[in-house]
Formats: C-alpha cells, structure tokens, sequence
C-alpha cells in the first residue's frame, strides 16, 4: 500500500507534463513567415492576402473571434447575407454583419470556402488609417496554427503548425 500513492503521484505529474507540452510545436513543423507592414497612423499589423483571387489587405486581430471581411472583397451584396448575431461580449468592432463564405490565401496556406463574417464598414476604416483595409484576420484561423509569432524587428507573421 506504501507504493501505490507515490506512484499514483507519479503518474499525476507525468500526466500533466505531457498535457502542458501538447501544444508546443514539434521540431520540424512546418514554419510559414508572411510578410507585415504597420500602419503609420495607428501602428496596427497589416498582411497582404489573397480573397477569391483578388489581391486584399487584412488587419491582424487576435482579439477578433472571426476573421471578417469587406462585401467588396468577398464579391457579395450584403443585403443578400444571413444575419450574423450581435456579439455578447468584446469591446471591439461591432457593426451589421452577415455570414458568408470566401476562400483565403495566405502564402501557401489556403482556406477554401471558410465560413466568414462580411461587412460593409471597411471603407470607413480605410480612411480612418489612411490606408486600404478589406477585412481582419480574425482567431477562428489564427487559432489553426500551434504556434503565431509577431516578429517586429523582421516585420514578418510567423505561424507554426
């Protein structure tokens, strides 16, 4: 009886090292840098993607839950959308917004026909950062990778799978 704690202790703390140690990247996995510029009005991280082909500006959000994107990038009259919920929580960008769908490339990473929110308020945040911006990279992708680093010194998106 004398053994069985500890090694019931053991096993515990074993347990729970693995755990903490399932989300760090393996050596090896596959590492993709995109390229950022700042925005020199307000210092926000923007990357330069693909929207259904067409070349688009996206601004890194790790607070937004859902990437979004402008009705004119995705290609889709906003009227024509289905609702999206107000959101119960968050401090940031609330506006009216639908569900759409729109495939997304980011270097050699592609999401196709991902479920995303789309906007039409855009055009008033483009000329708030005097600067085009067609949507923000939201946490539901970012949230995909092990590991997302902001390299400030070689503005570049590190994401490691």
């Amino acid at each position: 009886m004398k053994h069985r704690i500890p090694v019931f202790v053991l096993s515990c703390l074993t347990l729970a090292a693995m755990s903490r140690t399932q989300n760090v990247p393996a050596p090896g996995a596959p590492n993709f840098a995109i390229p950022f510029e700042l925005n020199r009005q307000f210092g926000s991280i923007l990357i330069q993607v693909q929207v259904n082909g067409r070349p688009a500006w996206l601004l890194v959000d790790t607070g937004s839950s859902h990437t979004i994107l402008s009705a004119e990038i995705v290609g889709v009259n906003p009227l024509f959308l289905a609702r999206a919920g107000v959101p119960v929580k968050g401090s940031g960008l609330i506006g009216i917004a639908g569900w759409g769908a729109a495939t997304i490339e980011l270097g050699t990473i592609r999401w196709a026909n991902r479920k995303v929110l789309v906007m039409e308020e855009f055009q008033e945040i483009s000329k708030g950062m005097k600067q085009r911006v067609d949507g923000i990279l939201g946490e539901d992708l970012l949230n995909e990778f092990a590991s997302v680093v902001l390299d400030y010194k070689n503005h570049r998106l590190v994401l490691q799978r």
